[in-house]
């Protein structure tokens, strides 16, 4: 059986850095549904950084030819499941960072291991807010980061998806302090930041104390977070980026190599990393939600339209997001 439906692909990379390059066309599926896997049919949908570093080309982990799917986080109704499936069933309100598997459409497929149920209490867009950013952050903090009850944790880049998310974290976990870089000090301060530190007017490496820090966590990149987060640390602490320098790979590289290096032999531990898209930790967050403990911070809510498509990207590729965009498909 073969099913129609409406995604959302990149065409080309002839305007590297524009969202021009998207646009909404037929797709289908087809073939048996693989034993582990689920089919979704989305209600909403939720981009981060990545996704619109594969489409200009920063990041290109995507060899598949143009044009194709792309997409990462995903809320919707399980509408079909495999032979081999055992936690989920037809009709169930799942959510998934199902990067890879081309999820930014009406419909698509994905192994089970990859989805969790939903949190009863929210709605399909705070809850495909979440999966990716909130995944990022716990692996930051909890595996990483090795945070422990009572640490003092500094976060570069509060208010950001995966900022927004640490912050609450981080209190979940028993942070005894928590500061945080932003200019939006309202936002950070709702999501538990003791601190926050205007970026714009002076650096945190200025205003805090030095070597007083557990784990310093940076969500921004660049070089110079990374000169002020090992200031900060105790011999003890732990540097924890998913941006490294912000440079090309091929200049980035050799940096995190030596800095992996150096931190077997010399102090503060130095950790780089990318997400694991898994719904035991899904769980974890789902969990957090119910006990009131971490909530969505949503930006802004677009409709699945060509239009609304290419102003998301727009928005996220700005910079200027405050938590998460969302978009709803209707059905």
């Amino acid at each position: 059986m073969t099913t129609t439906f409406k995604q959302s692909v990149h065409v080309a990379l002839s305007n590297p850095g524009e969202s021009g390059a998207l646009e909404i066309r037929d797709a289908t599926l087809s073939g048996d549904l693989k034993p582990n896997f689920v089919q979704i049919s989305t209600r909403a949908l939720s981009i981060n950084p990545v996704d619109y570093k594969m489409i200009t080309g920063e990041l290109n982990f995507n060899k598949k030819p143009l044009p194709r799917g792309f997409g990462s986080d995903v809320a919707g109704v399980v509408e079909a499941i495999g032979s081999d499936v055992t936690r989920l069933k037809v009709g169930d309100e799942v959510y998934s960072d199902a990067i890879g598997f081309t999820p930014f459409g009406e419909v698509f497929r994905v192994p089970e291991s990859k989805v969790s149920l939903k949190p009863q209490s929210l709605s399909f867009s705070e809850a495909a807010a979440i999966p990716l950013a909130g995944l990022t952050a716990l692996q930051a903090l909890r595996d990483k980061g090795s945070m422990k009850s009572g640490a003092k944790v500094v976060i570069f880049g509060g208010s950001g998806g995966v900022g927004s998310f640490a912050i609450q974290i981080a209190k979940a976990l028993g942070a005894s302090e928590v500061v945080t870089t932003s200019t939006n000090e309202a936002l950070c301060k709702q999501l538990g930041a003791d601190r926050v530190i205007n970026y714009r007017n002076e650096t945190a490496s200025e205003v805090l104390q030095s070597s007083h820090y557990d784990l310093v966590f940076d969500t921004v990149g660049g070089y110079n977070h990374y000169e002020q987060g090992v200031k900060l640390l105790k011999s003890s602490g732990t540097y924890v980026t998913i941006v490294g320098d912000g440079v090309s790979l091929p200049k980035l590289i050799p940096r995190l190599l030596w800095r992996k290096f150096k931190s077997n032999f010399t102090s503060p531990g130095y950790q780089i990393f990318l997400t694991d898209s898994n719904s035991s930790d899904l769980d974890v967050l789902t969990q957090l939600v119910n006990e009131g403990k971490l909530k969505a911070s949503i930006d802004s809510t677009f409709q699945f339209t060509d239009e609304g498509v290419r102003e998301m990207f727009k928005k996220q590729m700005s910079g200027r997001t405050k938590g998460k965009n969302v978009m709803e498909v209707k059905k």
